[in-house]
C-alpha cells in the first residue's frame, strides 16, 4: 500500500497461469511417457523464466508503456500448476486517461480466424471460460446453479465503466463463434486478454484495467490472501473391543496445509514468492532514548550500553545526516529513502545512485499517546535535526508532541481521528473500519463524533452495497445514501444493538445523536457485523463502571457538574475540563494546551486537567477536583456560567 500511496492506484492487474502444453516442455518430454504435471522441477523453472522475461517486457520494452512501480504474488493451483497475479503501476504520461484507450490495450472478443489465424487458436485454446450455465452444471465455477464468474457476459458495443468502478469491456455481437464440448461459445465467454502477451507468451494471460477506487482493495487483498486454509480432525479407531480412551480434542486437530509439488520445487530453488519493484523500506522511529538496542544472552549491560552503534539508529542518523546536507532537509522522513540509501554495515545514510525505493513508517495505535502524535509529525516535517525541532512550530518549542500538533493544527475538530480512518481504509475492510470507529466512541476521544461520522461513513459502508446485492442476487442493486447509512449501523436482524444505541447516546454531544435505522431491511440482513456477546458485555461492564464514579461524583458534590466539564479520557482517567476564561479570571496559569469544545451556547476553550480520583471508593472521587477548585480560588458558579 505504500506504493500505492506514492504512485497513485495500480493501473493494469495481469494473471498468467504455467502452460504445461508449452512448445518448451513438449520438446523436453517428446521421448517420454510421462505427463508434464509429473515433472514440477522443469514446469517451476520455465515458469519462472516465462515470469521474469514478462516482467522485464514491462520494464524495459515498454509493452504499455512506462512503469514506475509492479508487484506480483505467485500462487499454485490444486492440481499443482504456478500463476501469478501482478499490478502495475503507469507513469502519469502513459496512464489511461479514458474508457476510449482501453479497447487498443484489453480485447474481449473472439478475433477473426481468416484475419489472424494464429491469435484465432490461442484465443479459443487459453481464453475461453466454459462451457458452464445450463449446458454443464458440474463446471466448477456454477455457484447456486449460476456462473460465479458471471459468464457469460452481455453483448456491449462500446467499453464502459460500472457503477463499483469496475471495467465492462466491448463485446460486439460480431458472429465469432468457436464450438466447445459440443456448446456454441461467443465472444460473451471471452476472458479479456492483451494480444501482444498472449501471441508472445501462449498462455492464459487475463489483463483487467483497474484504475479506479473501487478495485484497488480488492486487488491487494487478492495477490496478498495467501493459500486456503482447512482444518482437518484425525480419528482414532472406535472399535468396541479396544479399552476407551479420553479423548484429546486439541491434539486431534491440526492446523494444516497442503503444498503441492510445484510449490515445493518453487521455494527449494529460492524463488520469489512475493515480489515488489521499487523496494519498500520500513522507517522505525522511537521517543527520545527509546530506540531497540540488540545484545547477546550473555554481554554485560554497560558494554552494550556503551557501544558508539547504541546512538546509531535509523531514525538518530536521519536526523544525524540533516545536520550537514542541505538536500536532506528538503524531505520529509517518509520521503528520505527516495533519495537516500540506509548503509548497514556503517550504520549511515548515503545518497543512492542505483535504485529506487519508497520509504513507509510504522503503523502506530492512537491508544499509545505521544508515539501516534510523533507519527504525525513526521508526515508534515521537513528535515529536523533535533525531538526538540520536531516540537517546534513557528518558532515556538511544545512540551509534547501532541501539543505541536495542536499547534500545527493537525488535531482540530477532531482531523485526528478522520485522517486515522482514511488512513485505515487504505488497508483495512469495511467491517474493521467500523469496529475502528466503535472503539473510538468507547473511548470516549471524540469532542464531535457526528463530524466523525459525515466525514468518514462513506468508508465505513464501502460494502454495504455488496453485500446487499450477494444477499439478494442483484447485481445491478442500487440503495438511497440514507439506506447505505443505516444500514451501516444495525444489525444482522435489522435493528440497532442496544449496546451501539448506549454509546451513540452517551458519545455525541450537544444532544446530536447518529441517524438510527427505523426501515425494513429484509433480505439484507447479513450485510452488516453482528456484536458479540461476550464483547457486548465487556461494554457494558465499562459502561457501568463510569457511570457509577459520575453520580457517585454528582451525590456528594455540593453543585450540580455539567458533563460537559467532566469526562473520562481514553485510559480511563477522571479529567476536568476547565474554561480558559473562567482560569484568565482567576489569574491561574497553567502549562496546557487549551483546546476548543463545543457546548450549548457556542465553541468555548478549556484546560483538560486530570483529576485523581478513587475508583475503589467512589464517593472520594471529588476530592481531586475540590482540592483544584479550592487552591485556585474558583467557584462552580463560575464554570456554570458557561453551561
Amino acid at each position: 500500500m505504500a506504493l500505492c500511496k506514492w504512485y497513485g492506484y495500480p493501473d493494469f492487474f495481469i494473471t498468467i497461469t504455467c502452460n504445461p502444453k508449452w512448445p518448451e516442455v513438449k520438446r523436453f518430454l517428446k521421448d517420454s511417457t510421462i505427463k508434464a504435471e509429473d515433472w514440477p522441477d522443469i514446469l517451476c523453472r520455465l515458469f519462472k523464466r516465462k515470469l521474469d522475461s514478462l516482467i522485464k517486457d514491462f520494464k524495459d520494452s515498454k509493452y504499455f508503456g512506462e512503469i514506475n512501480a509492479v508487484v506480483y504474488t505467485v500462487e499454485f493451483q490444486k492440481r499443482g500448476l504456478p500463476h501469478a497475479y501482478i499490478c502495475l503501476f503507469m507513469k502519469v504520461d502513459h496512464k489511461l486517461p479514458t474508457i476510449d484507450h482501453i479497447d487498443p490495450f484489453i480485447s474481449a472478443e473472439i478475433p477473426d480466424k481468416k484475419e489472424d489465424p494464429e491469435l484465432y487458436s490461442l484465443v479459443t485454446d487459453y481464453m475461453i471460460h466454459g462451457s458452464c450455465g445450463n449446458a454443464n452444471l458440474n463446471c466448477p465455477c456454477m455457484v447456486d446453479k449460476r456462473c460465479s464468474k458471471n459468464f457469460p457476459k452481455k453483448f456491449t458495443p462500446h467499453t464502459t465503466i460500472d457503477s463499483n468502478g469496475f471495467p465492462v469491456y466491448r463485446r460486439r455481437d460480431s458472429g465469432h463463434t468457436f464450438i466447445k464440448s459440443g456448446v456454441r461459445l461467443d465472444n460473451r465467454n471471452v476472458v479479456p486478454y492483451n494480444k501482444r502477451l498472449l501471441k508472445r507468451y501462449q498462455a492464459h494471460i487475463n489483463v483487467e484495467w483497474c484504475n479506479q477506487a473501487g478495485s484497488v482493495k480488492y486487488l491487494f487483498k487478492y495477490i496478498n490472501k495467501g493459500p486456503d486454509m482447512a482444518t482437518a480432525v484425525v480419528s482414532g479407531d472406535t472399535s468396541s473391543t479396544i479399552k476407551e480412551k479420553p479423548k484429546d480434542e486439541i491434539k486431534e486437530y491440526y492446523d494444516c496445509r497442503y503444498i503441492s509439488a510445484c510449490e515445493a520445487s518453487w521455494r527449494i530453488f529460492s524463488n520469489e514468492v512475493h515480489y515488489r519493484y521499487p523496494a519498500v523500506m520500513r522507517l522505525p522511529f522511537h521517543l527520545p532514548g527509546q530506540q531497540n538496542v540488540v545484545y547477546g544472552a550473555d554481554g554485560d549491560i554497560d558494554n552494550v550500553l556503551s557501544k558508539p552503534s547504541v546512538a546509531s539508529s535509523i531514525f538518530m542518523q536521519w536526523m544525524k545526516l540533516n545536520e550537514t546536507n542541505e538536500d536532506a532537509r528538503k524531505l520529509t522522513y517518509v520521503e528520505f529513502p527516495s533519495k537516500f540509501v540506509w548503509i548497514l554495515k556503517d550504520r549511515c545514510w548515503q545518497v543512492h545512485k542505483l535504485y529506487q525505493c519508497v520509504g513507509r513508517i510504522h503503523s502506530v495505535s492512537p491508544a499509545l499517546g505521544e508515539p501516534y502524535f510523533l507519527r504525525i509529525l513526521l508526515n508534515k516535517v521537513k528535515g529536523p535535526r533535533s525531538f526538540e525541532e520536531i516540537r517546534t512550530v513557528n518558532g515556538q518549542l511544545f512540551p509534547t508532541f501532541r501539543d505541536a500538533c495542536y499547534a500545527m493544527g493537525l488535531l482540530d475538530d477532531d482531523n485526528e481521528y478522520v485522517e486515522a480512518i482514511k488512513e485505515a481504509s487504505f488497508e483495512g475492510h469495511a467491517g474493521y473500519l467500523r469496529a475502528l470507529f466503535a472503539t473510538l466512541l468507547l473511548s470516549n476521544t471524540l469532542s464531535w463524533p457526528e463530524f466523525v461520522w459525515e466525514n468518514t461513513w462513506k468508508y465505513l459502508a464501502d460494502d454495504i452495497v455488496y453485500r446487499c446485492q450477494k444477499e439478494t442476487n442483484i447485481s445491478g442493486l442500487v440503495l438511497p445514501e440514507h439506506q447505505i447509512k443505516n444500514l451501516t449501523q444495525v444489525n444482522k436482524k435489522g435493528k440497532v444493538t442496544s449496546e451501539r444505541k448506549e454509546v451513540v447516546k452517551n458519545r455525541t454531544k450537544g444532544n446530536v445523536a447518529l441517524p438510527v435505522d427505523t426501515s425494513d431491511h429484509t433480505g439484507c440482513s447479513s450485510s452488516v457485523n453482528k456484536v458479540k456477546g461476550k464483547r457486548a458485555a465487556n461494554v457494558q461492564k465499562k459502561l457501568n463502571r463510569r457511570n457509577k464514579i459520575a453520580k457517585t461524583a454528582k451525590k456528594h458534590s455540593e453543585h450540580p457538574l455539567d458533563p460537559e466539564f467532566f469526562h473520562f479520557d481514553r485510559k480511563g482517567d477522571y479529567r476536568l475540563r476547565l474554561p480558559a476564561e473562567v482560569a484568565r479570571r482567576a489569574g491561574l496559569s497553567l502549562d496546557l494546551h487549551p483546546l476548543k469544545v463545543q457546548n450549548m451556547v457556542g465553541v468555548v476553550e478549556v484546560y483538560d486537567v486530570k483529576l485523581e480520583l478513587n475508583e475503589l471508593k467512589p464517593r472520594y472521587a471529588l476530592d481531586g477536583w475540590r482540592k483544584f477548585m479550592t487552591d485556585n480560588n474558583l467557584r462552580f458558579g463560575d464554570m456554570l456560567h458557561f453551561t
